[in-house]
């Protein structure tokens, strides 16, 4: 059965060493299993709280140490095609789409083709009522008229976003 001291020992490995070390099997099945135990335990005093509350923070660090690891190993796996060890099943997916995202993305960079970038969308907008002539944050005069098409851009968006709000235009 896992133990605090065995979670602890596993983090402050994972500190010391510049490389993911190796955990056993079915090491975060058994992290599960001890925080549930841990937490089911109907007797709990304010030291078991206190553990739980521990061995939950120098998990979160050792994830956290291992994932840095594993980002590092998979750009330098990208650079030099050396691959990695030590992951566990979950770390290792997470890894190899590391590597595919970061080689795509970079010979997307590299490639000689330039891809245009697809149009954005362009909103168009119905008047919901009339407005009377007023006068916009722009310090231009506007007069709305009910059913009037507006496209996007033809009112600063600041007023845009209010009129939306205020019901009195709709996205058609």
């Amino acid at each position: 059965m896992l133990t605090f001291e065995a979670i602890r020992d596993m983090e402050r490995g994972e500190a010391e060493g510049k490389t993911l070390q190796k955990l056993p099997e079915n090491f975060m099945e058994e992290v599960r299993q001890y925080l549930a135990l841990k937490e089911s335990n109907p007797e709990k005093n304010s030291a078991d709280i206190h553990e739980i509350e521990n061995a939950k923070r120098s998990v979160k660090s050792l994830f956290e140490k291992r994932e840095r690891k594993l980002v590092e190993q998979a750009l330098y796996t990208v650079k030099t095609g050396m691959p990695t060890e030590n992951l566990t099943q979950d770390e290792e997916r997470l890894y190899l789409y590391i590597v595919e995202e970061v080689k795509k993305h970079r010979e997307r960079f590299f490639s000689s083709k330039t891809v245009e970038p697809a149009p954005e969308k362009m909103n168009a907008y119905r008047v919901r009522s009339t407005i009377p002539r007023f006068v916009g944050p722009d310090m231009k005069t506007y007069e709305l008229k009910e059913f009037q098409v507006l496209q996007e851009g033809e009112l600063p968006k600041p007023l845009n976003d209010l009129l939306l709000k205020k019901n009195l235009l709709e996205v058609i």
